[in-house]
């Protein structure tokens, strides 16, 4: 069986949970098994932050311009990365702490995942967080809204797994003002999942 490694640091306009490749995986006791470790390194010109004008729900999502990341650099390395193995049918459980928000960065005050396996994500001031983590699929995704606004949250399917390949609508619904909604991802196709949202303030 052939198994490859592959390395994915992609982002999309506002974070970036990623799935574990679509397909059957059967979970299965591991004696033999091993690690990966390394650092990914990058080479190329390091392009600014991309800047946008915040121009609606001031009150809520601030003034003036929003500056966003997409592909961070610090002293060399490639931050906001994910590796994982490709083709692999079967294997131990996935890691009860992978997507855990308190190993991916501040989420105001949602606090931690609690079930194993799910993930979290939150709107607050207009702004996803955290900007990227990593799930397993067909498990549960809790979109929050901390804001006093409605937020539209459309997900898309990266086919390829890149945020300039193809993509496939997951879901596009209402997030309640504020409130969660909870949904399973289901990913068929592609490794990772990018999150879109507009907020209205009615």
């Amino acid at each position: 069986m052939k198994k490859t490694l592959i390395t994915l640091s992609i982002a999309g306009l506002c974070a970036l949970p990623l799935a574990t490749q679509a397909g059957t995986y059967k979970e299965t006791s591991v004696s033999n098994g091993g690690t990966i470790s390394g650092t990914i390194n990058f080479k190329g010109k390091d392009l600014p932050p991309k800047t946008y004008t915040i121009s609606k729900d001031n009150d809520v999502c601030g003034t003036g311009e929003r500056k966003i990341d997409f592909v961070r650099v610090k002293d060399g390395h490639l931050l906001d990365t994910i590796v994982y193995l490709e083709k692999v049918k079967e294997g131990k459980p996935f890691p009860a702490d992978v997507g855990d928000v308190g190993d991916v960065g501040d989420v105001g005050d949602v606090g931690d995942v609690g079930d194993v396996g799910d993930a979290i994500i939150d709107q607050k001031g207009c702004e996803f967080k955290p900007f990227l983590q990593a799930m397993k699929n067909k498990d549960v995704l809790d979109a929050v809204n901390d804001d006093p606004i409605l937020h539209n949250i459309h997900t898309y399917e990266l086919i390829r797994g890149d945020a300039k390949g193809p993509k496939k609508t997951v879901m596009n619904i209402s997030q309640p003002k504020p409130g969660s909604v909870k949904t399973t991802i289901k990913l068929k196709k592609g490794p990772a999942m990018k999150i879109a949202s507009v907020s209205s303030a009615s």
